[in-house]
């Protein structure tokens, strides 16, 4: 056999010293490592472009809060209300009437690879402006960009650019959007977080984590007492702020126990009967109060009167009535003034009542009146 010739008759392994453990072993041992080298980069890597939005200007948010950082989220919500519990949307919420109760959504487009916005029917619309941000505006929709639809209507998605500005209600959003995943200068979030604006409530209290893990049964809920205890609880935060001294002088006053104990002689406030409820002490007073006497006749008119002289000159005589001639009916004596017994009106008799009228038993006195009266 010459060199190089290969010979057509198989060997066993022993005559030409091949054995196959001397093979190379393959790639089975070499790939394991790989293989959770690319898992775990496939874990942190995110297929969608970095999206972060900046607050350019807004009435609502705090004016620490400027940047909403979106690296690890396809998808945010703009809404007036806090996103419901258990959601694990992201949610910028803003607090204002201007902002429906579910206003907007942002979301990766994987089929055309750009982010788009959408609005979800809002009231007072969403308005987009490619270009950058020109400034604040005095009313909103004026140079803020295109309404995405009419009042209470969907839209259709609009893709986002870079630099584009969304405006929602008074607020007002700069779109960064970087393909490399890294932000920019522009973007970039402070060291402590201060600027940064929570896509989710805060957790809750102590308290409230308590009620939620015992909730109180619906049938053994009072709504009225509820209610009764939270204005309670309302009125008592205005009254600790109130000093005592105040407290003292909103006390109740009894100004009829003064003036009582000032002027214990005052005259009855019934004209013509003392009143039940008096004293002794003002009963007595009452009665020994002297009972007016009738007046003294009236005397004549001086000639120095001023009315009087004018009668005079249009021909009255003393002694005579008013008018000329025949006419002259008028009264000569003028009319007599009777006065009254303890401030009594008219109709009242002549006669004062005595204190013994109105001692005793009135009810008796009244039964004793009655039968008179019948006798006669």
């Amino acid at each position: 056999m010459e060199d190089g010739e290969v010979s057509g008759t198989n060997h066993t392994h022993s005559e030409t010293g091949y054995d196959p453990a001397y093979e190379w072993p393959g790639d089975t041992e070499v790939s394991q490592p790989t293989t959770v080298l690319n898992e775990s980069l496939s874990s942190t890597f995110k297929p969608w472009s970095l999206l972060r939005l900046l607050v350019q200007t807004s009435s609502i948010l705090p004016r620490v809060q400027r940047l909403a950082v979106l690296d690890e989220h396809k998808e945010v919500q703009f809404g007036r209300d806090v996103a419901p519990a258990g959601s694990g949307t992201p949610r910028v919420r803003l607090k204002e009437m201007a902002v429906s109760k579910l206003h907007a959504t942002m979301f990766w487009d994987a089929g055309r690879q750009e982010w788009a916005v959408v609005d979800m029917g809002s009231k007072h619309g969403s308005f987009l402006r490619h270009g950058g941000y020109s400034g604040p505006t005095k009313n909103v929709g004026e140079d803020s960009g295109v309404r995405l639809s009419p009042p209470r209507v969907a839209s259709f998605p609009r893709a986002l650019k870079h630099k584009d500005t969304l405006t929602i209600g008074s607020t007002t959003f700069m779109v960064h959007i970087h393909p490399n995943r890294m932000s920019c200068e522009g973007c970039a979030s402070s060291g402590s977080g201060d600027n940064i604006i929570p896509l989710f409530p805060a957790s809750k209290g102590v308290k409230r984590a308590r009620e939620e893990a015992n909730p109180v049964p619906v049938e053994g809920r009072d709504a009225k007492k509820a209610l009764t205890l939270l204005k309670r609880t309302l009125l008592s935060r205005h009254g600790t702020a109130r000093s005592s001294a105040s407290n003292q002088s909103s006390s109740y006053v009894d100004r009829s126990a003064k003036r009582r104990a000032l002027f214990p002689s005052s005259p009855l406030d019934t004209p013509g009967a003392p009143s039940p409820r008096s004293d002794s002490s003002s009963t007595a007073s009452s009665v020994s109060t002297p009972i007016p006497e009738s007046l003294a006749p009236p005397q004549p008119l001086p000639e120095s009167n001023i009315g009087r002289q004018l009668l005079m000159k249009q021909g009255w005589q003393p002694g005579t009535a008013l008018g000329s001639g025949e006419n002259a009916s008028g009264l000569v004596e003028p009319l007599e003034v009777s006065a009254t017994w303890n401030r009594s009106g008219l109709g009242m008799p002549e006669k004062a009542p005595t204190p013994s009228e109105y001692s005793g038993n009135w009810r008796e006195s009244g039964k004793q009146k009655r039968w008179a009266n019948m006798i006669d």
